[in-house]
């Protein structure tokens, strides 16, 4: 796998495809391997070529001391950018703290960006998101290695309420979760101090009428970190920005459902 190094970070990227540019920013701990078990092949197959890479903190790429922040995460997206010699407005696509991350090139490099997708992050920050954030931020500060189940129970919340009622879903999800190894510091840290600042910005939500691009707010039904409700009104104070969202999904929709992500990602982007 290619690497870029620019400043204090090295990142491991990839390029798949041939087409119109399109560049995927992963959420926060996810390994950009996910995206090439989910939306990746359809994607290509409708004429992108897409460009994935582990952000700062998530192996292969490094792990440069704590704490890390979205506004200098998105200067790694932009460093790749110019790395790829994608100089012309691209499209992209992010998801939960690659939501943000998109937001925030959406805001401060408009040049650079064609359409973006905001999915499972574009709302007002609420009371749950703030306690989850802050309470990861500081155990991780606490450097100390958890049993392996906390972890993957953590993870549940990103399912629907009635798949949390299937014996066997959730033994057979703890199975798979309770065998990936434990997220080390100091990306584990880095990563989620720079969550836990997002979401108590007073000042991001209020830059939303600034957007001068299309947008499109990817929402998920049963999400409990981006709301559809806050999702929504997002999208109303994103000027022209389309709302669409998946039925029966939560936090991760992306994994879940794939086919319905990937056919609204290639309809809005087709379109700009």
């Amino acid at each position: 796998m290619p690497e870029l190094t620019t400043g204090d970070v090295t990142l491991a990227y990839e390029v798949t495809g041939d087409g119109e540019p399109l560049l995927l920013i992963a959420g926060c701990g996810q390994p950009a391997l996910a995206w090439h078990l989910s939306l990746v092949p359809a994607l290509v197959a409708a004429g992108f070529r897409i460009a994935t890479y582990d952000n700062r903190g998530v192996a292969p790429s490094s792990s440069p001391p704590a704490p890390y922040s979205v506004a200098g995460m998105t200067a790694d997206a932009v460093s790749l950018l110019d790395h790829l010699g994608w100089d012309d407005p691209v499209h992209v696509a992010g998801h939960s703290l690659g939501g943000w991350i998109t937001e925030t090139l959406v805001l401060d490099h408009p040049e650079r960006i064609r359409s973006a997708a905001l999915m499972g992050s574009a709302n007002q920050p609420t009371s749950w998101e703030i306690a989850i954030t802050t309470v990861e931020r500081d155990l991780a500060r606490l450097d100390y290695d958890l049993p392996p189940l906390f972890y993957a129970t953590q993870t549940l919340r990103y399912l629907p309420t009635a798949d949390m009622q299937d014996t066997e879903l959730i033994d057979t999800w703890l199975s798979l979760m309770g065998d990936l190894p434990v997220w080390p510091n100091p990306g584990r840290l880095g990563q989620y101090e720079a969550c836990a600042a997002w979401s108590t910005d007073p000042v991001r939500t209020i830059r939303w009428p600034e957007v001068s691009v299309p947008c499109l707010v990817l929402a998920f039904e049963h999400d409990v970190d981006s709301p559809p409700r806050y999702a929504r009104q997002a999208a109303e104070a994103i000027p022209s920005c389309e709302y669409r969202e998946i039925a029966g999904s939560g936090h991760i929709g992306i994994v879940t459902h794939t086919d319905e992500v990937a056919a609204h990602l290639i309809d809005f982007f087709h379109r700009h």
